[in-house]
């Protein structure tokens, strides 16, 4: 199929015809491909045949032209809540085709690409002071039970004698930061965290450290049973 001449035939046609219907503003040669903003290379067009027309440009170009006309087409098709701009259908096997060739080029471009320097610190500066939103009480319960029992990775299982060896290795003589110690004094300074009584030496003490310290593992436990 000639799909060079069937475009040719729409626009020829548009240029001839005087319309009243709602109509779009068409690049006969597309912008991106060098077409100049004048009237001789502008043509009206129904909606439908807007749409039509860019997908004949990506039948008949070649190379990174073509790339151009599936990225533009691809941006025609796009919706949202505000904008439905084409009600014109296409077949499932056209669109499939669109989006994997869409999804080509976009890969194509990005392998081997290193972020620039400039745009990590634009990114950075952008994070800067900002603040994220307190979690709710129901997020972090969800949260919780996401990962309890047999939700768990390691329910049910204990790690390996090596295991244990590497990872009791890997913490020996791990030191923090002066700035990472100051940092974590200063999200707990003012705040009071939640006490538990020991029943065998009768102290008060933080639950984040009760399991280890007290309880069962108390030094004043009394292993003698009456």
């Amino acid at each position: 199929m000639n799909y060079k001449r069937l475009y040719n035939n729409i626009v020829t046609t548009a240029q001839l015809q005087e319309r009243e219907c709602y109509t779009e503003k068409h690049h006969i040669v597309p912008r991106s491909l060098g077409g100049a903003d004048t009237e001789d290379n502008l043509v009206r067009l129904t909606p439908r045949e807007h749409f039509i027309c860019h997908w004949l440009l990506t039948k008949f170009t070649t190379g990174i032209n073509k790339r151009k006309m599936i990225k533009a087409l691809s941006f025609m098709r796009s919706e949202s809540t505000y904008q439905k701009r084409y009600t014109t259908k296409i077949t499932a096997r056209v669109y499939e085709n669109l989006r994997k060739e869409h999804a080509r080029i976009i890969s194509e471009q990005n392998t081997g690409r290193v972020q620039p320097r400039h745009e990590k610190e634009n990114q950075i500066t952008a994070m800067t002071g900002r603040k994220r939103p307190a979690f709710s009480k129901e997020w972090r319960e969800n949260l919780s039970k996401a990962s309890s029992g047999e939700n768990n990775s390691m329910y049910g299982k204990t790690h390996s004698a090596s295991a244990k060896k590497i990872m009791s290795e890997k913490a020996k003589g791990r030191k923090q930061s002066a700035e990472t110690i100051a940092k974590k004094a200063d999200a707990i300074r003012g705040s009071k965290r939640e006490k538990q009584l020991c029943p065998h030496c009768d102290r008060a003490v933080a639950v984040n450290g009760y399991a280890r310290w007290h309880g069962d593992n108390c030094k004043e436990k009394s292993f003698f049973v009456d």
